[in-house]
């Protein structure tokens, strides 16, 4: 809809915007060029897209619903044991023609990487100009990059360099 920078309205019902503002949700990109189409969707809920060259990353925020709600958003009730995510959507509720099945994949952390290929986390560590300190702490640029270089290939480490 959008291939370039700009905005348009959709029928009253969304507003969609294409530029460069905004913060991204991995601090390991934030020092590229941005891309981010905004979403403004009703009920109060916006939609932004970080377009990256291999991926994309996504944030909603919107407000809680009367008598409540259910979903990857969350329950809004500051109880992250019952908010769901991953879960399927039956054909009656698919905003789309054809339900695309989803796998659930299992979490991966640095751990994992530096104990079952040693030598792929030591790359890692080189490719982003990372020592074991700079990834002890999951939210840091250099943990995104040796995960990013660990578990998606070495091609992230260009997107990810915070260096």
């Amino acid at each position: 809809v959008l291939a370039g920078f700009g905005s348009i309205d959709v029928a009253g019902v969304a507003a969609l915007r294409y530029d460069d503002q905004g913060t991204v949700v991995d601090a390991a990109q934030s020092h590229l060029q941005k891309h981010i189409v905004h979403l403004n969707l009703p009920l109060d809920t916006q939609v932004e897209v970080m377009r990256w060259a291999n991926h994309i990353n996504m944030r909603i925020t919107m407000t809680p619903r009367v008598g409540g709600q259910d979903g990857d958003c969350g329950t809004f009730n500051n109880d992250p044991h019952d908010d769901v995510t991953g879960h399927a959507v039956s054909g009656n509720e698919c905003l789309f023609h054809h339900l695309t099945p989803v796998r659930p994949s299992p979490d991966h952390d640095i751990e994992e990487c530096k104990t079952q290929d040693p030598t792929k986390y030591h790359l890692a560590l080189k490719t982003c100009h990372a020592t074991d300190e700079d990834v002890e702490h999951e939210g840091s640029a250099k943990y995104g990059c040796v995960f990013d270089v660990c578990f998606a290939g070495p091609q992230y480490a260009a997107q990810d360099a915070a260096m």
